[in-house]
Protein backbone atom coordinates (compact mmCIF):
# COMPACT_ATOMS: atom_id res chain seq x y z
CA UNK A 1 0.00 0.00 0.00
CA UNK A 2 2.79 2.32 0.48
CA UNK A 3 3.55 2.49 -2.76
CA UNK A 4 0.32 3.44 -4.03
CA UNK A 5 0.69 6.70 -1.95
CA UNK A 6 3.64 7.68 -3.42
CA UNK A 7 3.36 9.92 -6.39
CA UNK A 8 3.14 8.65 -9.83
CA UNK A 9 5.78 8.62 -11.91
CA UNK A 10 5.09 10.39 -15.74
CA UNK A 11 5.12 8.03 -18.19
CA UNK A 12 3.99 8.22 -21.95
CA UNK A 13 1.00 6.03 -22.06
CA UNK A 14 -1.26 7.54 -18.99
CA UNK A 15 -3.01 4.33 -18.12
CA UNK A 16 -4.77 6.08 -15.23
CA UNK A 17 -6.74 8.07 -17.89
CA UNK A 18 -9.72 7.01 -19.27
CA UNK A 19 -8.57 9.16 -22.40
CA UNK A 20 -4.94 8.83 -23.83
CA UNK A 21 -5.70 12.54 -25.27
CA UNK A 22 -1.71 13.61 -24.37
CA UNK A 23 0.08 11.22 -26.93
CA UNK A 24 4.07 12.00 -27.51
CA UNK A 25 5.69 13.41 -30.68
CA UNK A 26 8.42 10.68 -32.85
CA UNK A 27 6.63 7.10 -31.34
CA UNK A 28 3.82 5.12 -33.38
CA UNK A 29 0.87 5.11 -30.92
CA UNK A 30 -1.47 1.90 -30.35
CA UNK A 31 -4.47 1.41 -28.15
CA UNK A 32 -7.08 -1.51 -28.45
CA UNK A 33 -9.46 -2.81 -25.75
CA UNK A 34 -10.20 -6.48 -25.71
CA UNK A 35 -13.45 -7.34 -23.85
CA UNK A 36 -12.49 -10.59 -21.98
CA UNK A 37 -15.74 -11.17 -19.97
CA UNK A 38 -18.44 -9.98 -17.37
CA UNK A 39 -18.08 -9.40 -13.63
CA UNK A 40 -15.98 -9.41 -10.28
CA UNK A 41 -14.58 -12.54 -9.81
CA UNK A 42 -13.43 -12.05 -13.10
CA UNK A 43 -12.31 -9.00 -12.84
CA UNK A 44 -10.51 -10.21 -9.93
CA UNK A 45 -8.96 -13.51 -11.15
CA UNK A 46 -7.43 -11.62 -14.52
CA UNK A 47 -6.18 -8.98 -12.27
CA UNK A 48 -4.24 -11.46 -10.21
CA UNK A 49 -3.10 -13.06 -13.61
CA UNK A 50 -2.09 -9.61 -15.12
CA UNK A 51 -0.20 -8.85 -12.10
CA UNK A 52 2.07 -12.41 -12.44
CA UNK A 53 3.10 -11.72 -16.26
CA UNK A 54 0.12 -14.10 -17.61
CA UNK A 55 -0.57 -11.67 -20.31
CA UNK A 56 2.78 -12.05 -21.93
CA UNK A 57 3.80 -15.60 -20.73
CA UNK A 58 0.66 -16.79 -22.66
CA UNK A 59 1.31 -14.92 -25.22
CA UNK A 60 4.58 -16.62 -26.03
CA UNK A 61 7.32 -14.98 -23.81
CA UNK A 62 9.39 -16.17 -20.56
CA UNK A 63 9.49 -13.91 -17.96
CA UNK A 64 13.16 -13.61 -16.03
CA UNK A 65 12.93 -11.59 -12.78
CA UNK A 66 16.05 -11.50 -10.05
CA UNK A 67 17.10 -14.71 -11.57
CA UNK A 68 13.84 -16.50 -11.16
CA UNK A 69 12.94 -17.78 -14.74
CA UNK A 70 9.06 -18.26 -15.53
CA UNK A 71 8.27 -22.11 -15.82
CA UNK A 72 5.53 -22.15 -18.19
CA UNK A 73 7.63 -23.19 -21.14
CA UNK A 74 9.71 -25.63 -19.14
CA UNK A 75 8.99 -29.67 -19.66
CA UNK A 76 6.44 -30.92 -17.30
CA UNK A 77 7.49 -33.60 -14.48
CA UNK A 78 5.99 -35.36 -11.67
CA UNK A 79 5.47 -32.55 -8.51
CA UNK A 80 7.75 -32.15 -5.38
CA UNK A 81 5.93 -31.75 -1.71
CA UNK A 82 7.10 -28.35 -1.82
CA UNK A 83 5.20 -27.26 -5.32
CA UNK A 84 2.16 -28.87 -4.10
CA UNK A 85 2.46 -26.98 -0.77
CA UNK A 86 2.57 -23.92 -2.69
CA UNK A 87 -0.10 -24.44 -4.88
CA UNK A 88 -2.16 -25.16 -1.79
CA UNK A 89 -1.31 -21.68 -0.70
CA UNK A 90 -2.54 -20.59 -3.68
CA UNK A 91 0.84 -19.87 -5.30
CA UNK A 92 1.52 -22.07 -8.83
CA UNK A 93 4.84 -23.44 -8.88
CA UNK A 94 7.26 -21.44 -11.15
CA UNK A 95 5.35 -18.32 -10.64
CA UNK A 96 7.42 -14.98 -12.07
CA UNK A 97 7.23 -12.75 -8.89
CA UNK A 98 4.59 -10.19 -8.69
CA UNK A 99 5.08 -7.11 -10.97
CA UNK A 100 6.36 -3.95 -9.32
CA UNK A 101 7.42 -1.12 -9.54
CA UNK A 102 11.38 -0.54 -10.51
CA UNK A 103 12.04 -4.12 -11.79
CA UNK A 104 14.23 -5.12 -14.65
CA UNK A 105 12.94 -8.35 -16.04
CA UNK A 106 14.26 -10.00 -18.67
CA UNK A 107 11.26 -10.79 -21.27
CA UNK A 108 12.48 -13.51 -23.78
CA UNK A 109 10.19 -14.27 -26.98
CA UNK A 110 10.06 -17.69 -28.23
CA UNK A 111 11.35 -17.80 -31.91
CA UNK A 112 11.28 -21.35 -32.06
CA UNK A 113 13.94 -22.66 -30.67
CA UNK A 114 15.42 -19.55 -30.22
CA UNK A 115 14.79 -16.90 -26.81
CA UNK A 116 15.20 -13.47 -28.32
CA UNK A 117 15.94 -10.98 -24.82
CA UNK A 118 13.59 -7.78 -24.35
CA UNK A 119 15.15 -6.29 -21.68
CA UNK A 120 12.76 -3.93 -19.62
CA UNK A 121 12.19 -1.74 -16.40
CA UNK A 122 8.82 -1.69 -14.82
CA UNK A 123 7.91 2.19 -14.83
CA UNK A 124 4.50 1.97 -12.85
CA UNK A 125 2.28 -0.42 -11.29
CA UNK A 126 -1.44 1.23 -10.33
CA UNK A 127 -4.48 -0.35 -8.74
CA UNK A 128 -7.59 1.27 -7.85
CA UNK A 129 -11.34 0.39 -7.66
CA UNK A 130 -12.10 -0.94 -11.31
CA UNK A 131 -9.09 -0.46 -13.20
CA UNK A 132 -5.42 -2.11 -12.42
CA UNK A 133 -2.47 -2.85 -14.75
CA UNK A 134 1.16 -1.69 -14.95
CA UNK A 135 3.59 0.12 -17.89
CA UNK A 136 7.15 -1.16 -18.44
CA UNK A 137 9.50 0.84 -20.09
CA UNK A 138 11.98 -1.13 -22.95
CA UNK A 139 16.23 -0.40 -22.29
CA UNK A 140 19.06 -0.62 -24.33
CA UNK A 141 18.99 -4.08 -26.28
CA UNK A 142 15.20 -4.26 -27.01
CA UNK A 143 13.94 -4.16 -30.24
CA UNK A 144 12.04 -1.13 -29.84
CA UNK A 145 12.31 1.88 -28.02
CA UNK A 146 9.09 3.11 -26.07
CA UNK A 147 6.71 1.93 -23.32
CA UNK A 148 3.80 -0.23 -23.13
CA UNK A 149 0.69 -0.58 -20.54
CA UNK A 150 -1.45 -3.54 -19.64
CA UNK A 151 -4.78 -1.90 -18.03
CA UNK A 152 -7.16 -4.11 -16.63
CA UNK A 153 -10.81 -2.05 -16.58
CA UNK A 154 -14.01 -3.03 -15.00
CA UNK A 155 -17.08 -0.81 -16.71
CA UNK A 156 -20.16 0.13 -14.83
CA UNK A 157 -21.83 -2.14 -16.39
CA UNK A 158 -19.67 -4.71 -14.86
CA UNK A 159 -17.76 -5.67 -18.57
CA UNK A 160 -14.21 -6.45 -18.00
CA UNK A 161 -11.84 -5.41 -20.39
CA UNK A 162 -7.82 -5.30 -21.43
CA UNK A 163 -6.50 -2.29 -22.66
CA UNK A 164 -3.58 -1.83 -24.64
CA UNK A 165 -1.61 1.17 -25.15
CA UNK A 166 1.70 1.87 -26.65
CA UNK A 167 4.11 4.38 -27.96
CA UNK A 168 7.10 2.99 -29.64
CA UNK A 169 9.93 3.43 -32.28
CA UNK A 170 13.07 1.59 -34.13
CA UNK A 171 15.26 0.40 -31.51
CA UNK A 172 18.75 1.32 -31.64
CA UNK A 173 21.64 -0.25 -33.94
CA UNK A 174 20.97 -3.17 -35.67
CA UNK A 175 17.10 -3.09 -34.70
CA UNK A 176 16.66 -0.16 -37.06
CA UNK A 177 17.37 -2.97 -40.11
CA UNK A 178 14.52 -4.78 -38.50
CA UNK A 179 11.66 -2.22 -38.35
CA UNK A 180 9.22 -3.99 -40.63
CA UNK A 181 10.03 -7.44 -39.07
CA UNK A 182 9.17 -6.15 -35.19
CA UNK A 183 5.91 -4.32 -36.30
CA UNK A 184 4.42 -7.13 -37.47
CA UNK A 185 5.55 -8.80 -34.30
CA UNK A 186 3.47 -6.13 -32.68
CA UNK A 187 0.81 -7.02 -34.88
CA UNK A 188 0.92 -10.87 -33.91
CA UNK A 189 1.70 -9.97 -30.21
CA UNK A 190 -0.92 -7.65 -30.15
CA UNK A 191 -3.83 -10.53 -31.03
CA UNK A 192 -2.03 -12.47 -28.76
CA UNK A 193 -2.75 -10.12 -25.86
CA UNK A 194 -6.27 -9.95 -26.54
CA UNK A 195 -7.32 -13.68 -26.00
CA UNK A 196 -4.78 -13.85 -23.23
CA UNK A 197 -6.78 -13.39 -20.34
CA UNK A 198 -10.32 -15.15 -21.62
CA UNK A 199 -9.64 -18.63 -20.57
Amino acid sequence: MAEQSQERPETLTHPLSPRWLERPDGYRHFESAYFVGHGTDMFERCADELLHWEVKIRSGFDIEVDGSTDAVSRAGGAETTAEADARADGVRPGRPPRVERGQEPTIRVRLGPFRLPEPSRVIDVFEEEGRCGFTYGTKPGHPITGEESFILIRTADDRVFLVLRSVSRAGLGIWRLGEPFVRLAQIIYRRRYGRALRS
